[in-house]
């Protein structure tokens, strides 16, 4: 995912791939650096990096992100929304991966079951707090590849989404 972004009256070019291992993220062309993002139950999200861990809040408001962190509200403009939505548009098959190491608590889905955008899809307890894994889109689900009491590692398929274009 390529986009450019506005923040503190600077512009960056910020590319984002995502891997097994989580996200690479290179900035202004810069050296690539490896992150891994987790989607908190409680709301939010945390980023790993370099052994640390980095809490924020996202609030979205048309094209400005307002992101929250460490008590520190930073203002996030995107220069080319309408570039990003087509280059990030959720049509085709969607894989849903382990952020981090953990145990399967409950699958909330079977095969072939027809999900909406947010609804979630299983529970996972990493890191001793039961984490809800959610659809990025809505669609179809074509495969689940785990079982309730299952142990996954960074990067295991859990399941995989047929996604519609609604």
């Amino acid at each position: 995912m390529l986009f450019n972004a506005s923040f503190n009256g600077n512009s960056h070019v910020i590319h984002i791939v995502e891997n097994q291992k989580g996200y690479l993220v290179s900035i202004d062309d810069q050296k690539p650096f490896h992150i891994d993002l987790v989607d908190r139950v409680t709301g939010g999200y945390t980023i790993l990096h370099d052994g640390k861990s980095y809490d924020f809040e996202v609030e979205n408001k048309e094209t400005e992100y307002a992101v929250l962190s460490r008590g520190h509200l930073f203002l996030v403009d995107l220069i080319n929304p309408k570039a990003l939505t087509a280059k990030t548009k959720d049509i085709g098959e969607q894989k849903i991966v382990a952020r981090m190491p953990g145990k399967i608590i409950k699958i909330l889905t079977q095969v072939g079951d027809v999900v909406k955008k947010g609804q979630g899809l299983i529970i996972m307890e990493a890191m001793k707090m039961e984490n809800e894994l959610k659809a990025p889109t809505s669609g179809k689900v074509k495969s689940i590849s785990v079982q309730v009491g299952a142990t996954v590692e960074t990067g295991t398929d859990l399941l995989h989404l047929e996604s519609s274009s609604t």
